[in-house]
């Protein structure tokens, strides 16, 4: 493979001669720019255990480093996260100075999985009145806020009103049954 010497030369026109370098401006603590709150039941997460020949591609490399498991909730202020229990959780954010309420939204069902990766929980609030959650293995569960009247509380009710199983390949869908629905 042959190489070539890029010969880079900069635009004259194009700098800056007012340009003082990029600067970094430090949070000032005193003015409560960063909360810590302590999670109920969430401690560290461990990663997936994979076998140490396994190959993986780029996507579930980068995956696996980036996640993050708290997610954008359905309202300002709000954000959700998976517990230990598997239980999904809504936490508002009132004030500053308050720790977040949290409310238990969702139980996800326990089943066996066939895949050989399992992969992180999931939740992604979809508008103000519906969340998917992902068991990380095939099922999505569809919530939806059961009172959706003037309601800007985490302690409405959220019922699951549906699910998906995702197969290779294939999808499929529809209600959950009445014995199986949650609250």
């Amino acid at each position: 493979m042959a190489y070539q010497v890029l010969d880079l030369r900069p635009d004259p026109a194009m700098l800056n001669p007012q340009f003082d370098g990029y600067k970094l401006r430090l949070v000032d603590e005193q003015r409560g720019a960063v909360w810590s709150h302590p999670l109920a039941n969430l401690s560290f997460v461990e990663p997936q255990q994979i076998a140490s020949n396994a190959l993986l591609a780029y996507e579930e490399v980068y995956s696996r480093i980036h996640y993050n498991h708290l997610f954008v909730g359905p309202r300002n202020n709000t954000f959700i996260y998976i517990d230990n229990e598997r239980r999904v959780c809504l936490a508002e954010i009132q004030r500053e100075d308050d720790a977040p309420r949290i409310t238990n939204i969702f139980d996800i069902p326990t089943c066996p999985s066939t895949y050989a990766l399992p992969g992180y929980y999931g939740a992604y609030a979809i508008s103000e009145t519906m969340i998917l959650v992902f068991d990380g293995a095939a099922s999505v569960y569809v919530l939806q806020r059961a009172d959706t009247e003037g309601s800007d509380s985490v302690d409405e009710q959220w019922v699951a009103s549906g699910m998906f199983e995702i197969g290779m390949g294939s999808v499929a869908a529809g209600p959950i049954a009445d014995n199986e629905r949650q609250t």
